[in-house]
């Protein structure tokens, strides 16, 4: 378990951060299930997020309400990781469904998650699309548009966790929706600032471990990538996302957090930005 000193400073804010960065990792899912359990858990001491399946990609009832549990336990923001109705794949392969089915899917997965989220009077902060739901941010606007739509629809409050770039932008301006950007670290990044695609199709990262904290350690420091074409760019983002399955992920994270001072979740970017949280 977690130490108490550094479960508190998860919860009080330094008069100033670095960088009002959120930090997210993926929890409850079968394959992550036995790092952390031999893990102790201790990368949930890092994060300041993390994205729960729904049911359906993923996950099943009784395990989704200790996950939330658990996750609330370290004070984590939490999310609901939704994805095709795929388990077969664990939705990682596009379905060829309508949008109309898409939308419902989506409602089903929400609806379950928040009742789920209830049963340890947990409030739903985030909606992180999964696998080729996911890779829609980056190479499919209508289902990306789709996604946003809905859960706008269903909630305006909550924000969409997805990767940073010219399709999240834009169904933000069409939706309205709220988001928060995301960096995948350890995958590679074009000249245009999204993540390539071929890195996203990829099981693991591109990156080694040191190569992974740089790129972090330069988004924290400078707000920029450096591309797999040797160009850096600037980077408009809220969120990190650090992958359970990478080498000793939860050494990374405390790494990274000692660069930014605190991770902050994505729901307090924007008010610790604008000041009221000093």
């Amino acid at each position: 378990m977690p130490k108490t000193s550094d479960l508190a400073r998860k919860s009080i804010y330094p008069t100033q951060l670095k960088r009002y960065v959120d930090l997210n990792t993926d929890f409850g899912q079968s394959r992550d299930k036995a790092y952390f359990e031999q893990s102790d858990y201790q990368l949930l001491n890092y994060v300041s997020s993390v994205n729960i399946p729904c049911c359906v990609h993923d996950g099943d009832p009784k395990e989704v309400i200790e996950a939330i549990a658990k996750a609330r336990t370290y004070h984590c923001a939490i999310g609901a990781h939704i994805g095709y109705p795929d388990p077969n794949t664990s939705g990682y392969q596009v379905m060829e469904i309508s949008k109309e089915e898409l939308a419902a899917w989506i409602h089903v997965q929400l609806g379950t998650f928040t009742a789920l989220a209830k049963v340890n009077m947990t409030t739903v902060e985030h909606v992180r699309p999964h696998g080729a739901l996911y890779a829609a941010f980056l190479n499919n606007k209508e289902t990306a548009l789709c996604i946003a739509e809905t859960i706008y629809k269903i909630d305006p409050w909550l924000i969409l966790m997805a990767p940073a770039g010219s399709i999240l932008e834009e169904v933000a301006t069409k939706t309205g929706i709220r988001t928060a950007p995301e960096i995948y670290l350890g995958k590679r990044y074009n000249a245009n600032g999204q993540m390539d695609e071929q890195s996203m199709k990829e099981t693991g990262v591109s990156l080694p471990p040191q190569g992974i904290f740089e790129q972090g350690r330069q988004l924290i420091q400078q707000g920029s990538l450096t591309t797999a074409q040797g160009k850096t760019v600037e980077m408009k983002y809220r969120s990190m996302h650090i992958s359970p399955l990478i080498q000793q992920p939860q050494q990374l994270a405390e790494r990274l957090c000692n660069v930014m001072g605190q991770p902050v979740a994505s729901n307090l970017t924007d008010i610790g930005a604008s000041g009221w949280l000093s």
